[in-house]
């Protein structure tokens, strides 16, 4: 159908809902029947005189609410309520009134034993399939994709680069497009980290308990890693400065925002501390953000205030879209073709269509609206954590993925890891955390953003309570400290 125009006039809201509102109208109204094609998004954002990225977004709601579905290369029909699982089966057709809650998600691929899993730390399914579905719909019915299917410059093609930039403004960091380096994850930006800056023999200096892929990459590399003394804000600035003097390290890794595992986060004073550190001593920061477009209110990046000294770090994985293997660096131009070429050592370039998904987002405020709703649910998982493990110590952020519990001393982290186990419920050890220290923290990361639903995390939740409520189950050990 070419013709159709829905009457948007006279309806307030968000320009995509009251499309959508619009169009559902006039199929109640017997105005639009089953098996109607609806204008291309092109056509139907010329005519009312919207971007064509809020089309996408209505008719990516007509999805979400069993309205409407696509026929790749064919265009978007409206469904027959009675056929739409047997004619227009996708993802979208599935537990849609699940999709519209935020209580109950599509559940993701569990293990086969039906365990729950709080040891990957990963953000819990949200819109996003709804968004790929509808932008890969739009992307079937555009033309010259050409640029999609060939080879493009390794820090990525400028119009990615530059809606990652406009992203970036969303945690405070001004960022020139040119500056910016894109990579198959936050990871692969790391990896190109080690290998551009770091020579076998350095020293990587990283907060006391940090993330375990940055520790595996530099012992691959043949780098030393140093801890440096922490609080609840993060490495202390004292601490880092004499530990510079001490081993003459050149670069650093911090993770400023939820760190991973203690849910650190440093303040403003923190921040420009540090950052007069690292100028002082004219140090590499390997800046790791990837938790950053989780807080609603946060303050800026350390590259914003040290930008000379600070590669930034970040990607979809643990705020937007983890399938999408999409991450970036913001790199100080000096910096910028030694990394450069270090990523594309490693990964020659993004798959373009990865980028132009993300790119749609963005410009679209699709990314944002998928940023907030997670925002949300962890927010409310934090809440439930909170009232499930009321007694216990824990340290934990409102919208982070994770949280950090402290032991009972009765309970030695590996029984409480091994009774959690049969149970059903999967954790990370606490030696995962350590670099070069003898002792292993007595405590847990609980990653609350895993279980697929809120129900599961309630389920993992009570037996950890019930577990470290209990006497504890000792098996025998070898005497000795844990070293790693």
């Amino acid at each position: 159908m070419t013709i159709y125009t829905p009457d948007i006039e006279s309806r307030f809201g968000p320009k995509y809902r009251i499309i959508a509102d619009a169009i559902c109208d006039d199929i109640r109204d017997n105005r639009l029947n089953a098996g109607t094609k609806l204008p291309t998004h092109r056509d139907l954002a010329y005519r009312l005189g919207v971007t064509v990225g809020t089309i996408t977004r209505a008719y990516a709601e007509l999805q979400r609410r069993g309205i409407a579905g696509g026929r790749v290369g064919s265009g978007t029909y409206v469904l027959d309520p009675q056929e739409t699982r047997r004619t227009f089966r996708s993802p979208l057709d599935i537990n849609r009134e699940a999709l519209a809650r935020n209580d109950n998600r599509i559940s993701l691929a569990n293990p086969e034993d039906g365990a729950i899993d709080l040891a990957m730390n990963r953000p819990s399914p949200g819109p996003e399939a709804d968004a790929l579905a509808a932008t890969l719909n739009e992307i079937s019915q555009a033309d010259g994709l050409e640029h999609l299917t060939q080879y493009s410059p390794a820090p990525g093609m400028a119009h990615h680069r530059i809606a990652i930039a406009k992203l970036l403004e969303q945690v405070g960091l001004n960022a020139d497009h040119e500056d910016i380096i894109l990579t198959s994850g936050a990871q692969h930006a790391m990896a190109a980290c080690a290998l551009g800056l770091l020579q076998a023999g350095d020293t990587l200096l990283t907060e006391e308990l940090t993330y375990p892929g940055m520790t595996s990459l530099i012992a691959h590399r043949g780098a030393r890693v140093r801890p440096v003394a922490m609080d609840d804000k993060g490495v202390l600035p004292d601490a880092m400065d004499a530990t510079i003097r001490e081993t003459g390290a050149r670069a650093a890794y911090l993770m400023p925002v939820h760190q991973n595992p203690t849910t650190a986060t440093m303040d403003i004073d923190r921040l420009h501390a540090i950052a007069e550190v690292v100028k002082q001593h004219n140090l590499i920061v390997l800046e790791d953000d990837v938790y950053g477009f989780q807080p609603q209110d946060r303050l800026p990046p350390l590259a914003q205030l040290a930008p000379d000294n600070v590669v930034y770090i970040n990607g979809f994985a643990k705020s937007i879209a983890p399938g999408l293997r999409l991450g970036f660096m913001k790199a100080p131009k000096p910096l910028f073709a030694t990394l450069t070429r270090a990523a594309q050592i490693t990964g020659w370039m993004i798959p373009p269509l990865m980028g132009e998904i993300a790119t749609r987002w963005i410009n679209t405020g699709m990314a944002h609206d998928i940023i907030t709703w997670h925002q949300d649910e962890m927010r409310a998982r934090n809440k439930m954590a909170a009232e499930m493990l009321d007694g216990f110590t824990f340290k934990a952020k409102p919208e982070c993925l994770h949280l950090w519990l402290e032991l009972p001393q009765t309970h030695r982290p590996d029984d409480t890891i091994r009774e959690l186990s049969l149970r059903g419920v999967v954790m990370a050890g606490p030696e995962s955390f350590i670099s070069t220290q003898p002792t292993v923290p007595h405590a847990l990361r609980l990653c609350l953003g895993s279980p697929p639903t809120r129900e599961q995390l309630q389920i993992a939740l009570t037996h950890v309570r019930t577990v470290l409520s209990s006497d504890p189950i000792q098996a025998q050990h070898p005497s000795g400290t844990m070293v790693m």
